[in-house]
């Protein structure tokens, strides 16, 4: 076998794999941008929802503060 055989098949070796690593590490850095991304927008879901929870519980305290005295009235009424 010739040299310029040799590094043919040499390159048809070495150029597959280093851009099958490139790629795979392209695709990490993707994963870990995302992820990064993911946990930001879950960050901010949660306060919306802790948020709206707070918002909802008082809204609920307060219906149930107009039922007591609804049903107080009636009782004095009756």
């Amino acid at each position: 076998m010739t040299g310029i055989q040799m590094l043919t098949i040499a390159l048809a070796i070495i150029v597959p794999l280093s851009l099958l690593i490139y790629s795979n590490s392209r695709v990490t850095d993707v994963k870990e941008v995302m992820r990064a991304e993911m946990r930001g927008q879950i960050a901010e879901l949660r306060l919306l929802i802790e948020r709206n929870h707070s918002k909802m519980m008082l809204k609920l305290a307060e219906m149930i503060g107009r039922l007591t005295r609804i049903e107080n009235e009636r009782r004095i009424v009756q």
